[in-house]
């Protein structure tokens, strides 16, 4: 008999409780469950109060597969990620799915993840991540950006009341989100979006931790270069369905320190991108 495949969960929660409830009964609801593969979660708390702690107790009676563990402090979503990925039993799984907790998972997510074989070359699969309007994420970034996109984010980053004018104008040229050209198929990428990330085993073997040096910001461009550092690619693939509520727990933060928190450290990952 075959061994049944393990799949770890780790998502980072603040201030959120019931976004982070729907993301387990999600997890819950997986086709196969307990059959052809079994989950773990490990739920990292990142709040600044202690009201969801009692939830969570519950919510851990309720699923006995579900670990939470309280940060020391506000890491930060890629902080709050590596701490859960210090309790994360990573020579028994076969993927790590590391994510924001405003996600939903198609019932039939973790059984297609579990049936798919990508090759020892892909460290990362990016899934399909659709938002509440409609907006698919992926694929964030195909390929490295090119002089004009970077003078652009330079602009956007030289002064916060330009990022202002910048978003204004843009809402007035093209006043819906569109999402990124979708491809025809499963292909490599050069960025996925930062609300959901698929670790396969060749990441596992050469990767302890994520690399990052900041608080928020910038994560998709560490990501990205962390993994093409050790000559892997990032994987996109469109039949992994998640749906997204976006931007949940940066919803609560003013947008004067959103821009400060991505100003901080874009002129270190520029080069990245």
């Amino acid at each position: 008999m075959a061994e049944i495949k393990k799949i770890i969960f780790i998502c980072v929660n603040f201030n959120n409780f019931l976004y982070t409830e729907k993301f387990c009964s999600s997890l819950a609801k997986q086709f196969g469950k307990d059959y052809d593969f079994m989950i773990d979660c490990i739920i990292v708390d990142n709040s600044i109060d202690h009201e969801d702690a009692g939830l969570f107790e519950k919510l851990g009676k309720d699923y006995t597969w579900i670990r939470y563990f309280r940060a020391p402090e506000n890491l930060g979503y890629f902080g709050g990620l590596n701490y859960g990925l210090k309790y994360a039993a990573l020579n028994t799984c076969s993927y790590v799915v590391i994510c924001n907790n405003d996600l939903y998972f198609e019932p039939e997510f973790c059984w297609k993840l579990c049936s798919a074989n990508y090759g020892e070359s892909v460290y990362a699969v990016c899934p399909n991540v659709i938002t509440k309007d409609g907006v698919h994420q992926n694929p964030h970034v195909m390929k490295r950006m090119g002089w004009w996109r970077r003078f652009q984010l330079d602009v956007y980053f030289s002064h916060y009341y330009i990022a202002r004018l910048l978003l204004f104008i843009l809402r007035i040229i093209r006043p819906e989100k569109l999402s990124p050209p979708q491809p025809a198929s499963a292909c490599e990428i050069h960025m996925g979006i930062g609300a959901c990330y698929i670790l396969t085993l060749a990441f596992l073997r050469k990767f302890r931790y994520l690399h990052y040096s900041h608080f928020l910001y910038g994560e998709e461009a560490y990501f990205s270069d962390q993994i093409h550092s050790a000559n892997g690619i990032l994987w996109f693939d469109p039949s992994l369905r998640v749906d997204h509520e976006e931007s949940a727990t940066l919803s609560k933060i003013p947008k004067r320190t959103t821009y400060e928190f991505s100003k901080a450290g874009y002129f270190d990952y520029r080069k990245m991108l």
